[in-house]
């Protein structure tokens, strides 16, 4: 019996019913569930106790329960039920790691920040002598009210079979559980400055470009990175005669404490533990003071995907005093950064891809646990408190101080700018006015490009949108996330499942989309769009004859076209039709982590 026989409604335990079936990997499956005794979402994994996991995986997760920490959500049930083995989790939602950084890398204060709340999860576990054994960026998330979590803590190593130990991605080297967490602790922080993944197989982001079977420095992959940072990266990834070894999570943890600046936040410290050395092993040592002969310089090289390119030199974040004590631990364990709620419900929770996207869970390129595309607040990391944050800032310019006349070039720099953008509205009004005389009609088929709805042209008002799969089994795709394509924020978008091995959905289906309710009959001539992602071929479908709400493209006309879209697209109708309900039907996805998604984060339609 396998995960897959189980049928949303099963009972475990006399209260957790399962819900969806969120992933499968030879013979484990992975539910969503609901706890009918407190009334919440719960996960569960469940997989016949003939599976020579099952004994492992109960053993992980009842190990695993004895760590208490904020980050990790909790096991709340391990057991056998008519030859079923199980394990429940709490439930989380926001947003994995490695869809961040498909958007970009973070901030290097984000990202130390990041490594280090997830290092002190790893210390308390090593305490207790458990590892994660897969601290992948898709294992680590951004919760909806700003903290970090981990999934899959203990048990996704055993279902994935590297409980035992596993492999760097950039060597194929082998590790042991306890320095695959180490190397993963670095892997995340080199991650989140670089956007390029040195750890352990399994994790779908771009792995770290190499140089005779060692990682690159982050400094050498992107310009401006703190040396205190790419210095704790070198001393866990490449250490030598020359870079003194940085070997324990602890270790990690008081690096990054120093350099964010908040020793009042260690872990409070284990003195029989063998990672309690003496006050020098866990100290910084210097690290801003680290000798580092790769410092930035002008044309440094950039390496992406086996290709050398080439940025302009950026000055150094000025490295923060060095601690040459380890940080002082508290009376109690810390808690994550306060940061307000956020405006709108999240997303789908943080656990697995949708499993209707037709690949089979366990396949080449599919995530593991972690596919956190939910939401997360608009200020959220180390100044959360600070205004001014929105979403995950992907860049964070260092701090330049002490260089003359940098001033007066920052303002020549601010005044070009103005001038630029004068010229350009100058411009941009005479060509509109020139297009005015003419009477000239904008037609754009292809979506890349057309002149702005005419002056006459009125917004039409959207009753509602909802979700169109009607090719789907169930026909639905992410309906939770709809309101977002029309919420008035471009940051926010309703996205596909992730579609894999073909942008054209896989080759399952001939596209899905968004169906659009005008609430009465109207002229529609345009309709305009903005998408996340790039490119995006896409359809604009009317319905012009429809009595109810269409259920299918059959008889729905294509009114206009794009193909390989860019972000922005202005569908002008050839001739106005009127219907009451449109479909933005996508037949071509662009790429996204592990595979092709679409993503929709505006509509506006006008007469």
């Amino acid at each position: 019996m396998t995960g897959a026989t189980f049928r949303p409604g099963t009972v475990l335990a006399g209260r957790f019913a399962l819900e969806d079936l969120l992933d499968e990997n030879d013979g484990a499956g992975f539910w969503r569930a609901t706890d009918r005794v407190l009334a919440r979402n719960v996960a569960v994994h469940v997989l016949p106790v003939s599976d020579p996991r099952s004994d492992a995986l109960l053993t992980a997760a009842r190990r695993s329960a004895l760590v208490t920490d904020g980050h990790l959500l909790r096991v709340l049930d391990a057991a056998t039920e008519e030859g079923i083995a199980y394990v429940v989790h709490e439930w989380g939602s926001g947003v994995s790691l490695d869809r961040m950084l498909a958007e970009g890398p973070l901030s290097p204060r984000r990202a130390a920040w990041l490594a280090k709340e997830v290092a002190e999860s790893i210390c308390a576990a090593h305490r207790h002598d458990v590892c994660h054994g897969r601290l992948l960026p898709e294992n680590v998330l951004i919760s909806e009210t700003g903290s970090v979590k981990l999934i899959g803590f203990a048990v996704d190593a055993v279902l994935r079979g590297s409980g035992s130990g596993s492999e760097l991605a950039t060597t194929g080297a082998a590790v042991a559980p306890r320095e695959s967490d180490v190397v993963n602790l670095a892997g995340l922080l080199y991650a989140g400055l670089v956007g390029r993944w040195p750890g352990t197989t399994g994790s779908t982001v771009p792995i770290a470009p190499t140089e005779h079977g060692r990682p690159l420095r982050p400094r050498r992959v992107r310009a401006g990175i703190p040396r205190p940072l790419d210095a704790i990266c070198e001393r866990v990834l490449n250490p030598d005669a020359h870079v003194p070894a940085m070997e324990t999570a602890l270790e990690v943890y008081a690096a990054l404490s120093d350099y964010i600046g908040d020793p009042g936040t260690a872990m409070p410290l284990d003195t029989t533990s063998a990672e309690s050395a003496d006050p020098e092993s866990t100290a910084v040592l210097g690290l801003a003071d680290l000798a580092d002969p790769e410092a930035t310089q002008a044309g440094t090289p950039l390496f992406v995907d086996d290709a050398v390119d080439w940025m302009p030199a950026e000055a150094d974040r000025p490295a923060p005093p060095a601690a040459h004590q380890p940080p002082t631990p508290p009376s109690s364990p810390p808690s994550s950064p306060p940061s307000s709620p956020p405006t709108e419900p999240g997303g789908r929770p943080l656990f697995a891809d949708d499993h209707r996207n037709g690949t089979p869970a366990g396949t080449s390129g599919a995530r593991s646990t972690g596919a956190g595309n939910g939401r997360v607040p608009t200020g959220w990391g180390p100044d959360a408190t600070q205004p001014g944050g929105s979403g995950w800032d992907t860049r964070e310019e260092p701090v330049e101080e002490g260089v003359p006349g940098r001033s007066w070039l920052r303002a020549g720099v601010v005044l070009a700018t103005v001038l630029v953008v004068v010229v350009a509205a100058a411009v941009a009004l005479t060509l509109n006015h020139r297009s005015k005389d003419d009477g000239a009609a904008a037609s754009s088929p292809s979506g890349k490009s057309s002149p702005s709805a005419s002056a006459h042209a009125t917004r039409l008002p959207i009753s509602g949108v909802t979700d169109f799969d009607p090719q789907g089994n169930p026909p639905e795709e992410n309906p939770a996330m709809v309101r977002l394509a029309h919420d008035g924020d471009p940051k926010t978008a309703w996205e596909t499942s992730t579609y894999y091995n073909d942008p054209h959905l896989g080759g399952l289906k001939s596209g899905v989309g968004l169906l659009v309710d005008l609430g009465k009959r109207a002229a529609v001539g345009e309709v305009d769009l903005t998408l996340q992602g790039q490119p995006t071929s896409l359809q604009l479908l009317a319905a012009p004859d429809a009595k109810a709400a269409p259920s299918s493209t059959d008889g729905l006309p294509a009114v206009a076209t794009a193909k390989d879209a860019g972000t922005h697209v202005d569908l002008v109708l050839k001739k106005p039709v009127t219907t009451r309900w449109l479909v933005v039907w996508l037949t071509s996805l662009p790429p996204a982590p592990g595979g092709y998604q679409g993503k929709v984060a505006e509509i506006s339609v006008r007469s």
